[in-house]
C-alpha cells in the first residue's frame, strides 16, 4: 500500500471522497539561479540551524520531534502492533508519536497481533484496550489522525447542518473524554485530518489544473467542516480544560502549498482564511526541493492561516516529512540536515517523520511479497527501523539527535 493508496483507503473509510508570518520573502522563480538578498539571508539562517552546526538542540526537542506509526508492512514482536510501534518510538528516544484514529478501520492500520472490537464512536475507540495502553505511555505529544464515518458533509460540497452538528458533538465528546482521562498529565494531544488538499480535490488527489467548476463550493464546505470540528474541541476545552495539565487541540493539514504560486486553488489560500484553528499541519512533500522552498511554503501557511491563539507562537507544524531511502539514496543525511535546519529556524512546534516502519511496498513485484515482509528491498524505505530490527540511515540520524538532546 503506497501513500496514495493509503490515502484512498483512509478517505474511503471516512466517507471523505464524496467530495506571526516569517520574514519577508520572494516567491520561488521557475528558473532562478541567483538568490535574492532576502533569500540569501534566509539561507544563512537555515544553515545556522542545521543540527550539524548547532552546539545545542532545543531543550524540548524530543517532545517536538517524532514519527508516524501506521500501516507498516512488518512487525518485530508479538505485542499488539499499535503498542509495539509506540514503545519503539519511546525506546528510540522520541516523546512524540503520531497514530491513526478511525473507528472500524483500525484493523487495517494496526493489523498484527491485534483484535480490534467494533467501535461506533470516537470515544468508543479511545476506550479500546489498545488506545488505553497507548494513552498510559509517557509521550509528551500525541498526534491523532482522527476521522469518523461520514465526516465530509455531502458529495456536492454543501454542508448539511445536521451532519456538521453531529461532527461538532463527536469532537466535543472525544476532547472531553481526553481531558478527563489525561487531565493530570502534561501531555498535548492534537486531533487532525490527513492531507486536506487531496481530501478537497477528491479521488485520491487531483492536480486541479484547471480546477473543477465547483471548487469554490468545495472550499466553503471544507471551511464549515473544519469549523465544526474546531467548535467541538474548543467547547470541551472551555468546559474541562481550565485546571487540566493536558492540552487538547485541533488542527487542519495542508499538503499542496506550492500550487498557489501556479494560480491553482489550494486549501492554504482558499480554506485557511475562512476558519479559525488551533494549529495547521503541513505534509510537506511539495516543499522538499530544498530548505529555502520549505521555508517559503511554511511562510505562506502562516500568512493565510487564522488561528485561535491557543498556541500563541508558531501554530504551523510539520505533520509529515519523509525521504524514501531506496528511491532517493543520494545526499540522504545532507538533505535531512538541511530540512531540519529549515524547520528549526522556522521554529515549528512539532515535526512528525514518515514513518517508523515502512508502509510502501514496491509496485509490480512479481510475485508480490508476503506480508509481513522479510526482505528490506521489497519496500521503498520510508522508515526509522528496518524489517530485521536494525536502524535505517534515517533512523540513525534521528536517534542520534534524540540522544544528543536528552544528554545535552
Amino acid at each position: 500500500m503506497n501513500r496514495r493508496n493509503f490515502l484512498q483507503s483512509v478517505a474511503g473509510g471516512a466517507g471523505w471522497l464524496a467530495l506571526n508570518p516569517l520574514a519577508a520573502m520572494s516567491r520561488p522563480a521557475a528558473k532562478a539561479t541567483v538568490k535574492s538578498v532576502e533569500d540569501q539571508k534566509i539561507q544563512r539562517l537555515i544553515d545556522a540551524h542545521r543540527p550539524s552546526r548547532l552546539k545545542k538542540l532545543p531543550r524540548d526537542f524530543n517532545a517536538r520531534v517524532g514519527a508516524s506509526h501506521v500501516a507498516g508492512r512488518y512487525h518485530l514482536t508479538s505485542k499488539p502492533f499499535l503498542i509495539e510501534g509506540a514503545e519503539k518510538l519511546l525506546e528510540l528516544g522520541s516523546r512524540l508519536g503520531k497514530f491513526w484514529f478511525t473507528p472500524n478501520s483500525q484493523a487495517a492500520y494496526y493489523p498484527f497481533n491485534s483484535n480490534w472490537e467494533p467501535c461506533a464512536t470516537l470515544v468508543d475507540l479511545a476506550r479500546s484496550q489498545y488506545f488505553q495502553q497507548l494513552f498510559a505511555l509517557p509521550f509528551s505529544t500525541i498526534i491523532l489522525e482522527t476521522a469518523m464515518p461520514l465526516e465530509w458533509p455531502t458529495a456536492n460540497g454543501e454542508a448539511a447542518a445536521g451532519s456538521l452538528r453531529e461532527i461538532s458533538e463527536a469532537y466535543f465528546d472525544l476532547a472531553a473524554y481526553l481531558y478527563r482521562v489525561l487531565r493530570q498529565r502534561r501531555v498535548t494531544v492534537i486531533l487532525q485530518h490527513w492531507e486536506g488538499d487531496w481530501l478537497l480535490r477528491g479521488r485520491g488527489g487531483e492536480r486541479w489544473d484547471p480546477p473543477p467548476a465547483d471548487w469554490k463550493q468545495r472550499c466553503e464546505a471544507m471551511v464549515q467542516w473544519l469549523a465544526a470540528r474546531q467548535q467541538g474541541v474548543t467547547k470541551a476545552r472551555i468546559e474541562f480544560g481550565k485546571r487540566a495539565k493536558c492540552r487538547i487541540a485541533h488542527a487542519a493539514e495542508v499538503n499542496r502549498v506550492a500550487d498557489l504560486w501556479k494560480g491553482i486553488p489550494t486549501m492554504t489560500e482558499h480554506v485557511l482564511p475562512g476558519v479559525e484553528l488551533d494549529l495547521v499541519s503541513y505534509s510537506c512533500y511539495d516543499g522538499m526541493k530544498d530548505g529555502l522552498t520549505l521555508w517559503k511554503c511554511i511562510a505562506e501557511i502562516k500568512r493565510h492561516a487564522r488561528t485561535t491563539g491557543f498556541f500563541r507562537k508558531n501554530p504551523v507544524y510539520i505533520g509529515e516529512v519523509g525521504i524514501p531511502e531506496h528511491d532517493q539514496p543520494d545526499r540522504l543525511l545532507e538533505r535531512w540536515d538541511e530540512l531540519f535546519g529549515t524547520m528549526l529556524a522556522a521554529e515549528v512546534p512539532y515535526i512528525a517523520m514518515w514513518e517508523l516502519y515502512c508502509n510502501e511496498i514496491y509496485p509490480n513485484l512479481n510475485p508480490p511479497p508476503a506480508v509481513p515482509i522479510k526482505n528490506f528491498k521489497d519496500v521503498r524505505g520510508f522508515w526509522l527501523v528496518r524489517p530485521d530490527g536494525s536502524l535505517s540511515e534515517t533512523g540513525k540520524f534521528f536517534t542520534s539527535l534524540w540522544q544528543r538532546s536528552a544528554g545535552r
